[in-house]
């Protein structure tokens, strides 16, 4: 079920209802599984399958780990094969027939529809049990915390990929019923809803148009890119707040998965910022077991390839997002190998890092230039084209997609700023009456420029 759909809000009314009616958290929980379970099988009851496969093959897994501790690794390697498994079959699997055929070998595709956020929910099993076998954390016996943990409706289908270090506790403890949170929680939700159906559905009428033309002039396609480097933004953190929102209150705190990315002043600051979950989970379990930036050089290019080749990968079974992969991996190391050419006390100052700024986000945009056009002749030519080309209509549409994409970079800034009043657990001095005018404006804003046929979220699509 979307949360842009027309059935969300009566679920969700219902949801919270009856969990705050509940008297204890065994209750609540059993009662937002089975809410999350509802919500994830809404349209293709099958994908419960699969959930269920990925939350009982780590549960057992785990638990394994401590009754059998000399048999750990094998354990791991299972929960590793296992997970990757099902996600290679079920995303990369026709993506290596199409590629055979490509080549006159096999015969084609097995036409596999991919479940919704089967990247996310594997990611997130796999966590736990590589932490339970670095010793980071228990295995649990409880099975319904567990599952919760997994299947919690606002993150799973498309994040924030949560460890269980820190969403595990919150699940098993008490929860109790706080107004403020709920207002907080309320407010977020509803001005992520903003983003997503006012900022990005709205530019991605323009940037879908723009990407279906033949061929571009060089001024349209990099203005189109530009509104697709604000549409990606709003879609994603706009889904991200709206689960954040809900979860809190519910009584969770989800981790912020965005801050401020455009305004990084390098590559490896931009993943800092941008899809935080996924880019430190990357980090952790990928780049530094490979050898991360401590056993010289060569280990250093290595790790970096690999990380960024699969966080490519990662995004969907097709050779942009491979070369979109491997674009960010060359930009982390000519970064790393340049910066220490450049005198300390030269990128202390604060000039350095607006350049830093100036320079980052035009090299993103290429990124997303590279990220958004699935056809790799395309993309070859749309790269080589004069920035600046293009007949005279060609630039005066470019000019109203650049001027429609300031317009929602400005609202996105200031919702940013604004934001931080209400992303804490609590509202602090923020009153009811405050809130309401909030929600006032949103609810205003989304009958004024939302559409009837809103579009899934970018990210449901990895």
């Amino acid at each position: 079920m979307s949360f842009v759909s027309w059935t969300f809000p009566v679920f969700l009314t219902v949801v919270l209802l009856v969990y705050w009616l509940l008297p204890g958290r065994r209750w609540q929980n059993g009662w937002l599984l089975l809410a999350s379970l509802v919500c994830y099988g809404w349209v293709h009851p099958w994908f419960l399958a699969l959930v269920g496969f990925s939350t009982v093959l780590d549960y057992s897994l785990a638990l394994g780990m401590g009754r059998f501790p000399a048999h750990r690794r094998l354990l791991l390697g299972l929960s590793v094969a296992g997970n990757l498994g099902l996600l290679g079959a079920f995303k990369y699997l026709d993506f290596f027939l199409a590629n055979l055929q490509a080549l006159g070998l096999g015969g084609g595709t097995l036409g596999i529809l991919l479940p919704v956020g089967i990247s996310f929910f594997t990611f997130q099993t796999l966590s736990y049990t590589i932490d339970v076998y670095r010793g980071r954390i228990s295995a649990r016996r409880d099975f319904l915390d567990y599952a919760t943990f997994v299947c919690m409706f606002p993150q799973l289908a498309a994040g924030p990929i949560e460890r269980a270090r820190d969403l595990l506790p919150q699940v098993e403890q008490r929860r109790t019923w706080d107004g403020q949170r709920v207002l907080s929680g309320l407010t977020l939700m509803l001005w992520g809803a903003v983003k997503k159906l006012v900022v990005a559905d709205t530019l991605g009428l323009y940037v879908d148009r723009v990407y279906a033309l033949d061929e571009p002039g060089g001024w349209l396609i990099y203005a189109a890119t530009l509104g697709f480097a604000v549409q990606i933004l709003a879609d994603f953190s706009g889904y991200t707040d709206m689960a954040r929102g809900m979860a809190r209150m519910m009584g969770f705190e989800l981790r912020q998965n965005f801050d401020a990315p455009y305004a990084a002043a390098s590559p490896s600051e931009f993943w800092r910022r941008w899809h935080i979950s996924l880019s430190s989970w990357i980090h952790d379990y990928l780049y530094i077991p490979l050898g991360g930036n401590r056993s010289g050089p060569a280990r250093t290019v290595a790790a970096t390839l690999g990380a960024m080749l699969l966080s490519g990968l990662w995004h969907g079974a097709s050779w942009h997002f491979v070369v979109w992969g491997a674009y960010h991996a060359a930009l982390l190391l000519i970064w790393r190998g340049g910066r220490s050419l450049v005198p300390e006390r030269l990128r202390a100052r604060r000039e350095a890092r607006w350049l830093g700024v100036a320079l980052m986000f035009p090299l993103t945009c290429v990124g997303w230039l590279i990220f958004r056009e699935p056809d790799l002749n395309d993309l070859l030519q749309h790269l080589t084209r004069n920035p600046l080309g293009g007949t005279w209509f060609e630039q005066v549409v470019a000019s109203v997609v650049v001027t429609l994409s300031l317009a929602g970079a400005a609202f996105l800034l200031l919702g940013g700023l604004a934001g931080r009043a209400f992303r804490s657990r609590r509202t602090g001095p923020w009153s009811l009456p405050v809130h309401t005018t909030l929600w006032a404006a949103a609810l205003v804003l989304l009958a004024l420029f939302a559409r009837d046929s809103s579009r899934d979220f970018i990210y449901f699509q990895f």
